[in-house]
């Protein structure tokens, strides 16, 4: 009967801390304000006009690539007129 009353009390006390630890991770506040966000859109916007230039580029070289070769007497006939 003894032990079981000693197991339980070191139980306890061992999961004292964990119970205010989970009380604590509950209360927690998002504390970002309008401005943090919206300097945070605009870092993004940023990122995203640097890419489009990548983008127009990669398409360009996609359809390029999809478009084949002309031929070289095309080329030219162009040429000699």
């Amino acid at each position: 009967m003894n032990a079981k009353r000693i197991i339980t009390l070191a139980t306890a006390g061992l999961l004292a801390p964990v119970t205010q630890a989970l009380a604590e991770a509950g209360t927690r506040q998002d504390n970002s304000q309008f401005l943090v966000w919206a300097f945070l859109g605009m870092c993004a916007l940023i990122v995203i006009i640097q890419l489009m230039p990548v983008a127009m580029l990669a398409y360009g070289l996609v359809k390029g690539l999809l478009k084949g070769k002309e031929t070289p007497s095309a080329v030219n006939v162009a040429a000699d007129k």
